[in-house]
């Protein structure tokens, strides 16, 4: 009973922490768009580093509202990938913590978990 009430109480965490960086990221990406950003001349390794952010966290943490597992895997996978591809901002650990940490607790929630039997 107790072990329901701590999941659920950590699926909304990482939900509205979740969604929080889901719409920071996704603002600042409008706007850049607003803005007159442009995909001319992007080069292969900076569409892989879009890829992996700003359009994982947001893809992944979209989907971990209905499917956890698949939403935090797709926010781990894109944060290694940008830590691969970028590791200049290794330096920048808490940041990328940030964005990491709900993607790990949907991974958590989303794994099969053992249910006690009545039995036991």
């Amino acid at each position: 009973m107790k072990s329901n009430k701590i999941r659920n109480i950590l699926r909304w965490l990482a939900r509205i922490w979740g969604s929080a960086i889901a719409a920071f990221v996704l603002f600042f990406l409008i706007m850049d768009l607003l803005s007159g950003g442009t995909a001319e001349g992007i080069t292969s390794d900076e569409m892989l580093t879009f890829i992996c952010f700003p359009l994982s966290p947001i893809v992944g943490f979209i989907l971990a509202w209905k499917w956890e597992f698949l939403g935090g895997v797709i926010v781990l996978l894109g944060m290694i990938g940008l830590s691969i591809l970028r590791t200049d901002l290794i330096s920048g650990y808490p940041l990328i913590a940030a964005v990491l940490i709900p993607g790990l607790i949907f991974i958590w929630l989303g794994w099969p978990h053992k249910t006690p039997s009545p039995v036991d």
